[in-house]
This record gives C-alpha cells, sequence and structure tokens, in this order.
C-alpha cells in the first residue's frame, strides 16, 4: 500500500508541479495564478514540503526520524501562522526570507543547484511529507519548531540556539528545538555555554586583528607623511 501511495504521489507532483520543478517559484507567484484547484493547492504543499526534506536531510543521509522531525518543524510553523515565518503554508514557511536570508538555505541556492533528482530518496521524502501533511508523522515532539546542523551553522547561531531554546532532540546531524518556558529562559540565561564561548573569543579575535590593522594603516600613513615632508622641507622633525 505504501509503495502504491509512493507512486502515486509522485506522479501527482511531476504533473501538477512541472512547471516550477526546475525553479520552484514561490508563494506569491502561486497566488496570481487563476483560481487553483484545491487538489493544486494540496498537491504544491506536497511538493514543496517534499522538496524541503529532500534538500535538508534527504538527499545528505538523515535518517528516516530526522526527516520526520524536520518535517513536523515546517508543518508547527505553518501552524504558528507567524508572518516571521511565512504564514500559514507550507510553501510560505518552505520558501520564506527574512532581510535577503532564505529560512530553509538550498531555497536561496541557483535553481540549477536546488532541482532535487528524481529517485528513490525523492520518493521517500515525498512519503514521509504525506505522512505529516494527513497527520499521520507520529513520533515527533509536537512543541519542536526550530532545528539546526551545528557543524555547519555560525558560531552566532549556534550560541543563539543555547541560550534561547530548549533542546529536545538530536537525530543524525540535526538537532531540534521548543521555545522556552519564562522560568527556562531565566535557567539559560545563566548558563555559559561552549559555543558561547568560542562565539565571545571568535568576535574578540576580529576586534584584535581589525586593531592591529588598523594600527598598521595609521603608521603606514605617517611614515609616508614623514617622507613626504622630509623631502619638501629637508626637516626629519614633525611640527
Amino acid at each position: 500500500m505504501r509503495s502504491c501511495f509512493v507512486g502515486l504521489t509522485t506522479a501527482l507532483i511531476l504533473l501538477l508541479t512541472a512547471p516550477v520543478q526546475a525553479d520552484p517559484a514561490s508563494p506569491k507567484d502561486w497566488r496570481r495564478e487563476p483560481a487553483p484547484s484545491q487538489l493544486d493547492l494540496v498537491a504544491r504543499e506536497l511538493y514543496c514540503m517534499t522538496l524541503a526534506l529532500f534538500f535538508e536531510g534527504g538527499s545528505s543521509g538523515e535518517p528516516e526520524d530526522g526527516l520526520r522531525h524536520i518535517a513536523h518543524v515546517i508543518a508547527e510553523r505553518a501552524r504558528a501562522n507567524r508572518p516571521t515565518w511565512g504564514g500559514s503554508t507550507i510553501c510560505g514557511v518552505v520558501f520564506h526570507k527574512t532581510r535577503g536570508m532564505c529560512q530553509f538555505s538550498f531555497t536561496c541556492l541557483p535553481s540549477s543547484r536546488r532541482t532535487p533528482r528524481m529517485g528513490p530518496l525523492w520518493d521517500f521524502a515525498a512519503a514521509i511529507a504525506g505522512e505529516e501533511l494527513r497527520g499521520e508523522n507520529f513520533g515527533p515532539d509536537d512543541r519542536i519548531r526550530y532545528f539546526m546542523d551545528p557543524e555547519l551553522s555560525s558560531r552566532r547561531s549556534v550560541c543563539w540556539f543555547r541560550r534561547a531554546l530548549i533542546l529536545v532532540a538530536k537525530v543524525g546531524s540535526h538537532e531540534f528545538f521548543r521555545e522556552p518556558t519564562d522560568f527556562e529562559l531565566e535557567e539559560l540565561s545563566e548558563i555559559e555555554f561552549d559555543a558561547c564561548r568560542r562565539y565571545v573569543a571568535s568576535l574578540h579575535a576580529q576586534r584584535v586583528r581589525a586593531s592591529k590593522k588598523r594600527t598598521a594603516k595609521n603608521g603606514h600613513a605617517k611614515k609616508h607623511y614623514a617622507t613626504a615632508r622630509t623631502r619638501r622641507t629637508g626637516r626629519t622633525r614633525w611640527g
């Protein structure tokens, strides 16, 4: 039965989303289309969810549980209907940008690098996406709305996740988080996380390098001025 569903799902996706497969359009582009049917909307939501699962984990060998957690984060963000997350649709969440930054990094890649290759990995992602959209993705904590790969994230981002959110699960290369209560947030503020120490140390190192660069630049400018003055006046002293 599941293999039949996968085959039907893939065929439906390819049929209804062929125009956007090579270069997925934004939700705004889709809303400009004339009166899409409910089937069209369902297929597009399924396509967007599958696309996110494929690129966020499926194509890189993330385990099944990891894909299920990612699917749940996307769906929970759509249910929350926050403008900062892209609104109430799956496609809106997946393709949302804030100040030029993509909520899901793969959507900022050139179209040639974000065109999925159909095959077993795509079918597997589509099956999990379908289960999430039907409410059959059992297992992930209902409260998770954030995830990251600490190995691929900036020090600043990792520090923020540690200090602002509660770690719920670590699956594969990803960590999944929920929002804290006021009491938990106060507790987090009192913890010294290694990630935050490394981030502060990197900021200090950047300031030191910038200071040395300014000092060297100023020294070069003074030397140049002194040389020019000596050539004009024959004097080597300032004043």
